[in-house]
C-alpha cells in the first residue's frame, strides 16, 4: 500500500513568504509607476490567491497530522501571520484602485519600500528557520525585522501627522488613513512571524 508523503511544513512557510514578498514588490512597483492601477492590483490579487492555497494546504495538513516538527500552534500562528501580510498588501492595492487615488503620497512610497524590505527579510528568515535551530544569521534576521517594524511605526506616526496637518480634503484623509493602516499592519504581522520564530528557537535550543 502506498503511503501519503508527509508535508514539509517549512517548505510551505517558505513558499507562503515568497508570495508575501512578491505582493510587496508589486505594490512598490505600482506606487512608483502609478499607471494602469486596476490591472496591477489584479496581479497582486492573483499572487494573494496563490498564497491562500499554501495556507489551505497547511491548515489541511495540521488537521490530520499526528506529529508535527514544531508545536502545532506555532505552525498555525506562522501561516496565519504570513497570510495576514499578503492579505493586507492586497487590501492596500485594492484601496488605491477602488478609492480612485489620483496621486501617491511620498510617505506611502517610503512605507512601500519598508514593506518590500520587511517581506524580503522574512522570506530569508523562513529559509534559515528550516532547521528550526538557533544560528547567527537567523537571530540577526529576527532583530532586523523587529528594527524595521520600529522604523515603520515612526514613519506611520509621521505620515498620519502630515496627513492631518496639511491642506487635504476630509475624504483624502479618510482614504489615506486606511491605506497607511494596512501598510503599518503589514510590518506588525512581519514582527509577529519573527517573534514566533524566536519563541520556537528558544524552545528547541
Amino acid at each position: 500500500m502506498a503511503f501519503k508523503k508527509e508535508m514539509n511544513y517549512f517548505d510551505v512557510l517558505i513558499t507562503a513568504t515568497s508570495y508575501s514578498m512578491q505582493t510587496a514588490v508589486k505594490l512598490n512597483e505600482l506606487m512608483n509607476n502609478y499607471t494602469d492601477v486596476a490591472r496591477k492590483a489584479s496581479e497582486i490579487h492573483d499572487l494573494e490567491h496563490a498564497g491562500d492555497n499554501e495556507v489551505h494546504r497547511m491548515y489541511d495538513a495540521l488537521h490530520t497530522a499526528f506529529i508535527t516538527p514544531i508545536d502545532r500552534e506555532d505552525l498555525f500562528g506562522l501561516i496565519k501571520s504570513i497570510d495576514d501580510i499578503t492579505d493586507l498588501i492586497e487590501d492596500a492595492s485594492n484601496r488605491l484602485d477602488m478609492m480612485a487615488i489620483g496621486e501617491v503620497r511620498p510617505e506611502a512610497l517610503e512605507m512601500g519600500s519598508l514593506l518590500e524590505r520587511g517581506t524580503t527579510m522574512l522570506h530569508e528568515l523562513m529559509k534559515e528557520f528550516k532547521t528550526h535551530k538557533r544560528n547567527k544569521k537567523l537571530m540577526q534576521l529576527i532583530r532586523d525585522v523587529n528594527t524595521l517594524e520600529e522604523e515603520g511605526d515612526r514613519l506611520y506616526r509621521t505620515s498620519i501627522k502630515r496627513l492631518f496637518t496639511t491642506d487635504v480634503s476630509v475624504i483624502e484623509v479618510i482614504k489615506w488613513k486606511d491605506i497607511y493602516d494596512d501598510m503599518e499592519n503589514v510590518l506588525d504581522a512581519c514582527e509577529d512571524v519573527a517573534n514566533i520564530v524566536e519563541g520556537v528557537v528558544m524552545k528547541n535550543s
